[in-house]
């Protein structure tokens, strides 16, 4: 019997790696860090969006043009939805090479 005792994740994945259809793969350092520099990547663009939407909000605001709103909300949260699916396929790609 081992000295160290395995947390329950650990049993789970030990147990899931055994069967065939699925398989635990781990990354390496490298891969780790190249899915970080996209996440950054694509949160920062993300924060561009929301800083550019929240001066177009206050200018709409400010001229009274409250019909804008809402579509100045859809269309970041459309963006938003965008950058997302795109920062998932660059790190699928990473982890999948």
């Amino acid at each position: 019997m081992s000295d160290k005792l395995k947390s329950a994740l650990e049993l789970a994945l030990e147990k899931l790696d055994g069967q065939e259809e699925f398989s635990v793969s781990t990354l390496t350092e490298q891969q780790k860090g190249k899915i970080a520099e996209v996440r950054k990547k694509f949160q920062a663009r993300i924060a561009e969006a929301e800083i550019g939407t929240q001066s177009k909000l206050s200018a709409a605001v400010q001229s009274n043009s409250m019909d804008q709103i809402p579509q100045l909300q859809e269309r970041l949260s459309q963006d938003k939805a965008r950058l997302n699916r795109r920062m998932e396929r660059e790190v699928e790609k990473i982890r999948n090479p």
